[in-house]
């Protein structure tokens, strides 16, 4: 291996650890509490050399946000080719995302602005909200085939459902709510698949 590829190799490594990090401390103390200084005092670099990977706090919450939503795209791809029946892929779209914010709550919350994790850019929402080549759009298209404004009407209606009944029981009720919250939430979105046929 070349010198080049390892600076490369190392590059990717630092810029990992420096995610990893972010999302160590905000799982444990919030986001509030994770600063590019903290990092740095974990992970044992300066801040300087941080902001060689990441020009501001910003700028790495983007990074995680990205992460957040091209992780749930690649289950949803799975999940359109593995059940034929799209009532069924969007139920489990539905459940998917419940699992990933139960599981990972601190990206949750830097995707959707939550506990402090306030990231003011907009692009991974339009790259992830965007109907070009979108399973999510597709498994609706199947269901709903009049017009693709219908469909895409339906599109939001759905992500509004699943993704705000997601943060709001995230924001106001206590961790072990959630477990109580998801028969109510799946019936819900069961309800609005039906609706929509």
């Amino acid at each position: 291996m070349g010198i080049s590829e390892r600076r490369e190799r190392l590059r990717k490594q630092v810029r990992a650890d420096i995610i990893r990090t972010a999302k160590d401390i905000a799982r444990e103390s919030g986001w509030t509490s994770v600063s590019i200084r903290k990092i740095a005092e974990v992970i044992e670099y300066s801040p300087p050399i941080l902001y060689e990977y990441f020009e501001s706090k910003d700028k790495l919450l983007e990074a995680i946000r990205m992460e957040g939503f091209e992780r749930l795209n690649t289950i949803f791809v799975s999940l359109r080719t593995h059940y034929s029946n799209p009532q069924k892929q969007l139920v489990e779209v539905a459940r998917h995302i419940w699992e990933f914010a139960i599981e990972n709550p601190e990206i949750f919350q830097v995707m959707f602005n939550l506990e402090g994790a306030y990231c003011d850019s907009k692009r991974s929402y339009a790259e992830a909200m965007r109907i070009k080549d979108n399973p999510v759009w597709e498994m609706i298209a199947h269901l709903r085939p009049k017009s693709a404004d219908a469909v895409t009407k339906t599109y939001y209606e759905f992500w509004c459902l699943t993704y705000g009944f997601v943060s709001m029981t995230m924001t106001t009720q206590p961790r072990y709510a959630f477990t109580q919250a998801e028969p109510l939430y799946m019936e819900s979105v069961r309800r609005f698949i039906r609706s929509i046929m």
